[in-house]
């Protein structure tokens, strides 16, 4: 119990920071839409798409596989390695983020021009936001392999905020001058925060770490590297393959909606509707995953590499996943509508209509997508590096066909986005449910499942219901729709709430 409490107290840290950066995140992107516009909140994220793709090629996999190991060595008492994954980490993810840098130096004006964005200014600032991300993620990854959730906690805090301030600013000066000079200042604005909170990082690494001059012998750091490339090369593609889709879906989801018979500006505004207003929101129930897997990693892998293959954990993370994330998703479903009429002004009702509906359908993205992380993660826990890059790279390759041949069909159009994420998360998690059948034995129990689905059915007729109902002003009445919501849920599922909190004594806790 006590194992399962410390990976608790992780989990809660990350969840706590994750809520604030989310809130901050939301905040940032309301006045943020009101300066640029639908439409350049549009443009605004078709450049994130190229960006989130190209930071995860930098960084995507040094975070999680330097985690891992980091928990490995630990577990085996080999701490001679960890300084030697961590400086091949931080020599491999900054290089990476340099070349990718200069390449977007050289092909921003082209990325521009085909994306229909008449300047590739936001591109050129690339150059510095990538090895600066790199740096970060390396960072973060050494602490979260000691099971110290707290440095990443405090630096994604200070660069939400500084994103807020400083975003906001240089895009409000930036708008002045044209809607996408505003989106190269809010871009400004995300360079900034990841130079601030790397500052921060660095000083606490400084402070906090003793630093030994101690010597290998070079066959032993060559081995040590190549444990470490091993398990980083595969994790760095299988986690590029999700955002390459969705930069891919950025370059073509326009002209395939036109092709569909929308016009290139309304177009865009449906795409900067389910990717910036819509999709921002849906990331907010993602904490949760978020902050479960990354805490329990390093701890499953410590104890994976002990001999003991952290049954307990993976059920109680994967019923604490459920019983979090499913009303969360779907009590924001349920409230969106008000909520995005009260916060986006210039919606129509015929936008408000379409946002409903993708959030609807989003919800059901963002369950199967939690619920793939989480088995990824156990995935990576037990090694299985290049089997989750098989699977991911299957389902990125089913989704992006999803995407490209759905959005022509004019009844589907931007929809084609979340059916083909749907199917990807669902196909993933499928496969790597096959996995685990012959390496990890965990199970729920399907009356449990049965018992969160109910309650979140009933929990979201309820708020959906009151908040139609317009009682009261809109205020009150998403307040008190959320407070119906819990009550109805937490009422239902007491029992399942129980099954997480109590351990037979008799029952032992590996």
């Amino acid at each position: 119990m006590k194992i399962f409490q410390n990976v608790t107290g992780g989990a809660f840290i990350l969840l706590i920071s994750g809520v604030i950066c989310k809130c901050l995140g939301a905040f940032f992107r309301l006045p943020l839409t009101n300066l640029l516009g639908i439409e350049g909140i549009g443009v605004f994220q078709l450049i994130m798409s190229i960006y989130s793709f190209a930071l995860v090629v930098t960084a995507g996999g040094v975070t999680a596989s330097l985690s891992k190991l980091i928990g490995s060595a630990r577990a085996n008492g080999r701490y001679e390695k960890i300084k030697i994954y961590f400086h091949q980490a931080l020599i491999f993810s900054f290089c990476v983020g340099l070349g990718l840098g200069v390449l977007f130096l050289i092909f921003g004006r082209y990325i521009a021009i085909f994306q229909n964005i008449s300047s590739q200014a936001s591109y050129y600032l690339f150059a510095l936001m990538l090895p600066l991300g790199a740096l970060l993620a390396t960072l973060r990854g050494y602490f979260q392999g000691y099971e110290n959730m707290m440095p990443t906690a405090i630096s994604q805090v200070i660069e939400q905020v500084v994103r807020f301030s400083s975003g906001l600013l240089f895009c409000y000066y930036f708008s002045k001058i044209s809607v996408v000079q505003g989106v190269f200042g809010a871009f400004l604005g995300v360079l900034t925060s990841e130079a601030i909170s790397l500052l921060f990082l660095i000083i606490f690494y400084a402070v906090r770490v003793r630093r030994k001059k101690e010597i290998y012998s070079q066959d032993f750091v060559r081995v040590v590297r190549k444990e470490f490339n091993k398990a980083n090369l595969p994790m760095m593609f299988s986690a590029s393959i999700l955002p390459l889709v969705t930069a891919f879906e950025g370059l073509i989801i326009i002209p395939q909606l036109v092709k569909s018979g929308l016009t290139s500006s309304f177009a865009t505004s449906l795409y900067g509707l389910q990717a910036g207003v819509v999709g921002a929101i849906l990331h907010f129930p993602l904490i949760i995953s978020l902050s479960i897997t990354t805490a329990i990693l390093p701890n499953l892998s410590y104890h994976i590499s002990r001999g003991s293959g952290g049954k307990v954990i993976i059920e109680k993370g994967l019923k604490t996943l459920l019983y979090l994330i499913l009303p969360t998703t779907f009590g924001i479903v349920a409230i969106s509508k008000e909520v995005l009429d009260l916060i986006y002004v210039d919606l129509t009702p015929f936008l408000l209509t379409i946002s409903f509906y993708l959030m609807l359908y989003g919800g059901f993205a963002t369950i199967f997508t939690a619920i793939m992380q989480y088995i990824i993660m156990i995935l990576q826990a037990n090694g299985q590096f290049k089997y989750i890059l098989t699977i991911t790279l299957l389902g990125g390759f089913l989704r992006a066909g999803l995407s490209f041949f759905l959005a022509l069909v004019p009844s589907i159009n931007i929809y084609a986005i979340l059916v083909g994420n749907i199917v990807m998360t669902a196909f993933v998690s499928l496969l790597g449910l096959a996995k685990l059948k012959n390496i990890s034995a965990f199970s729920v129990k399907a009356k449990d499942i049965f018992l969160l689905l109910f309650g979140t059915f009933l929990m979201f007729m309820a708020v959906h219901t009151f908040i139609r109902s317009a009682y009261f002003s809109p205020y009150v009445n998403i307040l008190l729709a959320v407070l119906i919501g819990v009550v109805v849920y937490g009422i239902i599922t007491i029992p399942f709430l129980i099954t997480i909190v109590y351990v037979k004594k008799k029952k032992k806790v590996v």
